[in-house]
């Protein structure tokens, strides 16, 4: 029989502290915006005031191996996966399981099948390509022969890494867990996508704005700090799709790729998330000389210039594929 609701049960997935400073007015923690660092916010009065995370325990006698010092950790690394804790949240699946903390849409996973699906058909023919384009997918899946050719390469993997019980079924569920993980991928490359409309709209701002000077010379500095980390996100995209491409190494080292696959999932939504800032204004602004238009760019110049100064060295990100 239950005896009601048992906070401790819960405290290995959600952020149930101890210490009365964590239920102050306001108090959650976000990545300081002067400096990126994970910050406690709270309001003190009509103060609000950020307390660096790795002094909170010094500030407030908190032991560091107590369990709301574990806490504050954990805090501190789930940052890297949503924009905001507050007391009493869960924490991220992400540093819990591994699975990931937020939801994708069925079109993501579709895609990602479609993909996988392609790969096999392709290894079954001889070769193995990598097919991005959703339409092309959603036209070769639909061949009226593409089910059979599937079942076929269903039962030649399976010989060729003897598979025992009913291979064909392990195969079959290998694949969907696959198409599971990489449909995140798929969520974040519609994302990563959508940063060209913020190129886009900034060559408009160009023309619009070439007769003044000053805003014309930010529009250029915006152009060129926004190039790189575009670049660099297109390459790690392309390093997922070629490592996915490889359709029997992914599944002769099921575990190994899975693991590889939510590494770059958390790698690249930690480089995506901080656009969150300015990439909305940029879908839904109508692009013509207007004070919500200046704004948006002041804004976005602010976003750029703080994150991706020119003094930063720009390295095309690669991480090792399971060997």
């Amino acid at each position: 029989m239950s005896t009601g609701i048992q906070p401790a049960a819960n405290r290995s997935t959600h952020f149930l502290f101890d210490h009365k400073v964590f239920t102050v007015d306001g108090c959650r923690f976000i990545l300081s915006k002067t400096n990126d660092e994970p910050v406690m916010c709270m309001k003190l009065g009509k103060l609000d005031v950020e307390v660096p995370i790795e002094k909170i325990c010094t500030e407030f006698g908190i032991q560091p191996k107590s369990f709301d010092g574990q806490l504050l950790t954990m805090a501190a690394k789930g940052l890297r996966y949503v924009r905001e804790i507050r007391p009493g949240d869960t924490i991220p699946n992400e540093l819990i399981d591994g699975t990931a903390s937020w939801r994708v849409d069925e079109r993501h996973y579709n895609v990602a099948k479609g993909r996988l699906t392609v790969q096999l058909v392709t290894w079954l023919t001889g070769g193995e390509t990598v097919v991005s384009s959703p339409e092309q997918l959603e036209q070769v899946v639909e061949d009226p022969g593409t089910k059979a050719r599937v079942h076929e390469a269903f039962r030649m993997i399976a010989n060729r890494l003897s598979l025992a019980g009913d291979p064909e079924e392990e195969i079959g569920l290998h694949i969907d867990m696959l198409a599971k993980e990489l449909s995140y991928i798929e969520a974040l490359r519609e994302r990563s996508l959508a940063l060209h409309k913020v190129r886009q709209g900034l060559e408009t701002a160009h023309r619009i704005y070439k007769a003044e000077r000053m805003v014309k010379e930010e529009i250029v500095r915006m152009q060129t700090l926004s190039l790189p980390p575009i670049a660099d996100l297109e390459s790690r995209f392309a390093q997922v799709d070629a490592q996915t491409g490889e359709i029997l190494a992914m599944l002769r080292k099921f575990d190994q790729n899975i693991s590889y696959i939510r590494e770059m999932r958390d790698d690249l939504h930690q480089s995506l998330l901080p656009w969150d800032e300015v990439l909305d204004g940029w879908l839904t602004v109508t692009v013509e000389k207007s004070p919500e238009l200046e704004a948006l760019m002041k804004r976005t110049y602010h976003f750029l210039a703080k994150r991706y100064s020119q003094a930063t060295q720009w390295r095309l990100a690669t991480r090792p594929a399971p060997k």
